[in-house]
C-alpha cells in the first residue's frame, strides 16, 4: 500500500538495500538523516511482535492446554 500511494509522489522506495545506495550517492553529506528508519523500524517491530507472542499468544496455548488436560482424566 506505502508503494502504491507514495511512488507517484515522491518516488519512494521500501527496500532499504535499494535505498542505501542511492542515499549514499546523491545525499554525499549525510545519507543517515533520514534512512535510518528502514534500519530501526524492523527491529522495533521485532520486538513489539516477540513480546506479544511470548505473553499474549503463548499464555493462551499455555491456558488452553491446561484445561485439556484437566479435562481429559474424566
Amino acid at each position: 500500500m506505502v508503494h502504491l500511494a507514495t511512488i507517484p509522489i515522491t518516488g519512494t522506495g521500501i527496500n532499504p538495500a535499494r535505498n542505501f545506495g542511492v542515499a549514499v550517492m546523491f545525499n554525499q553529506n549525510k545519507p543517515w538523516d533520514d534512512h535510518w528508519i528502514f534500519w530501526v523500524g524492523p527491529f522495533i517491530g521485532a520486538v513489539i511482535v516477540a513480546i506479544y507472542h511470548q505473553f499474549v499468544l503463548r499464555a493462551g496455548a499455555v491456558k488452553a492446554l491446561g484445561s485439556f488436560r484437566s479435562s481429559s482424566g474424566m
